[in-house]
């Protein structure tokens, strides 16, 4: 069953929504890049906040919005399914370099989500990673790959 597994919060001082964020939910912090951080609560990754160029609009007009991620096990799949279903792709799949890919749609109602797939963690031979290979290589071992031991 799909689940929300991660949150986007749009800002213009990346600093400022760190601080309040921070503040507010005990949160930390880890820069991406320039325009990205990631949201960390007790060293898990929950989420992030993007950076957006102009001013935030006030709520009576259109701005830029929270994005919600469902995790899916084929993005080409649900995106296929989406447009049976008579949703729009508002952002086409891209590729978030090592991590995995990402793509926005709006149902027939206009809501807005995103979808989420994880890339396949590799050992270091390129197999397909198991708990068992990634343990003998001394590496983290993610929940999808602690599943798949064998």
């Amino acid at each position: 069953m799909p689940k929300f597994v991660h949150v986007e919060i749009p800002a213009v001082d990346l600093r400022r929504a760190k601080a309040f964020y921070g503040k507010l939910f005990g949160w930390s912090f880890r820069d991406f890049d320039r325009d990205y951080t990631l949201i960390l609560d007790g060293g898990e990754t929950i989420g992030g906040i993007y950076r957006v160029r102009r001013a935030i609009p006030r709520p009576d007009r259109r701005r830029p919005q929270t994005r919600a991620y469902v995790a899916v096990e084929d993005i080409d799949t649900t995106l296929k399914a989406i447009r049976r279903a008579r949703g729009t792709i508002v952002e086409e799949k891209q590729e978030v370099p090592g991590m995995g890919w990402w793509a926005g749609f709006a149902d027939p109602q206009g809501a807005v989500l995103y979808l989420w797939q994880r890339m396949p963690q590799r050992d270091e031979a390129g197999r397909p990673a198991t708990a068992m290979n990634l343990e003998e290589e001394g590496r983290e071992v993610s929940r999808e790959a602690q599943l798949v031991k064998g």
